[in-house]
């Protein structure tokens, strides 16, 4: 006797594995980058740098805001650093800058420390603005 053939039993059995399939595809195209967590919380405490009051008798609070900074650049460089190697470098030299600027202001304040603090402040929002470029298309 011969065995009966039954198409419809084979389709139903690679039913499966067709769902996996393509639900991995879709979870690969809907799913967004870890850096992008990284570049909203930059772009978040480059604003709260930006809005704090450089005085040359407190730098504290700049100190503190430079240091959230600098820790969120960190973390994003490590996620993104392959992906924005110009970005995340530029970005880095600038805090690198903008903490010798404080450094120096907290120890020697004067107007001139102060305004090189301003001025670094203003250099590390550009790089921060220049990552938010950046990351725009695939941060969506």
């Amino acid at each position: 006797m011969r065995p009966v053939h039954r198409p419809g039993l084979r389709r139903w059995a690679l039913l499966p594995a067709a769902v996996l399939v393509l639900s991995g595809l879709a979870a690969g195209c809907s799913s967004t980058p870890a850096y992008c967590t990284d570049a909203s919380q930059l772009k978040t405490d480059v604003q709260n740098l930006g809005n704090v009051n450089i005085d040359v008798h407190d730098l504290s609070s700049v100190s503190t805001a430079v240091s959230k900074v600098q820790a969120d650049a960190k973390k994003f460089a490590a996620d993104a650093k392959s992906a924005y190697p110009s970005q995340t470098t530029a970005l880095q030299n600038s805090l690198s800058s903008l903490q010798t600027a404080v450094k120096s202001a907290m120890s020697q304040p004067s107007a001139t420390t102060v305004a090189a603090v301003a001025s670094s402040v203003t250099q590390v929002k550009t790089a921060a603005d220049n990552v938010q470029t950046a990351v725009k298309g695939a941060c969506q």
